[in-house]
């Protein structure tokens, strides 16, 4: 197992990082507008100015010099210092976003696995019934409606109409903090970033339990007299939960980045926020940084899934 994941590593993962970090890099230097021109709370500058300023950034140098230079800081676990005013580093930046970000993500995942799996179970277990056609019919809604759209909806009838949940933010200045605090601010952007989880897990799992039912060993374990419920729960979800397992991988790391849309829909200060404003301001370092950390995620996210298939299935061995 470990040879394996040391092998993925090695012989897929770093070279597929660098192919991506150096189509990234290279996009956003030679996209409109320069970092300089958008540092915020600086006057109009000259040409001159502005040239020494991207000397003192090193924005001067080829593309190849600069991309050259960022990799090796990024060995040495170092991301560099912002372009703003305040040139703090980008690893300090990312940390005071990071907390928001992941209690926003694991309460959509929780949400999405923990709603989608007994969902599409159910809608298996009683296939073409009233209740299998309401979830279906929910499902594809929820996989085709925007997020953000989605999103504004929520704001509109919760916050605007019903004003039963804060619009946004994450606790106005000296509210204490409370648990029921924390679900209310939480509970908007967690079923907008989950509805699409919610949604693909429970078709999935319905999809693959459904195939898995119709297998042969199955109709034996019937023939033995076998309850119902032991039959799903005991043997067929084990072996339906493979493909679940797949899309969890690929999953997490599409939460993170549907975090970015969500969390500025609702003023959440996480890595959402903080990806856009960097955007905005051509902020390199950040935008390198952020984007990494994703790329990262969904690298780690295809391993988590193999992984997970030897636990899952004894008979599959990662030699």
């Amino acid at each position: 197992m470990w040879r394996y994941i040391v092998r993925r590593i090695l012989l897929q993962g770093i070279p597929v990082l660098l192919g991506f970090t150096f189509l990234l890099y290279l996009i956003i230097t030679i996209a409109p507008g320069s970092p300089v021109t958008h540092l915020r709370g600086v006057p109009e500058l000259d040409t001159s100015v502005i040239a020494q300023r991207e000397a003192q950034l090193g924005l001067d140098q080829p593309f190849i010099v600069q991309y050259v230079k960022w990799l090796g800081r990024v060995v040495r676990l170092d991301l560099g210092l912002s372009f703003d005013s305040a040139r703090r580093p980008v690893v300090t930046l990312i940390g005071e976003r990071m907390p928001a970000t992941i209690i926003l993500s694991l309460s959509s995942i929780i949400l999405g696995w923990g709603i989608g799996i007994p969902v599409g179970i159910l809608s298996a277990r009683y296939q073409y019934s009233i209740f299998d056609y309401v979830i279906t019919f929910f499902a594809f809604v929820g996989i085709s409606i925007p997020s953000f759209f989605f999103g504004l909806t929520l704001l509109y009838v919760f916050a605007l109409k019903l004003n039963v949940l804060p619009a946004g933010g994450f606790f106005m200045a000296g509210e204490a903090h409370t648990f029921i605090g924390y679900v209310r601010y939480l509970l908007l952007p967690a079923l907008t970033l989950g509805l699409g989880s919610i949604a693909s897990v429970a078709r999935y799992m319905r999809a693959s339990l459904l195939e898995v039912l119709n297998e042969d060993y199955l109709r034996t374990a019937r023939a033995k007299g076998l309850r119902e419920k032991i039959v799903i729960y005991k043997h067929a979800l084990r072996n339906a939960l493979l493909p679940i397992l797949t899309l969890m991988g690929f999953m997490l790391p599409s939460i993170f980045s549907g975090a970015v849309i969500v969390e500025n829909i609702f003023t959440w200060p996480g890595l959402g926020s903080l990806a856009i404003q960097a955007v905005n301001e051509r902020n390199y370092p950040v935008i390198m940084g952020i984007n990494l950390m994703f790329a990262v995620l969904i690298f780690l996210g295809s391993i988590i899934a193999d992984v997970s298939y030897a636990f899952a299935d004894p008979r599959i061995r990662y030699e």
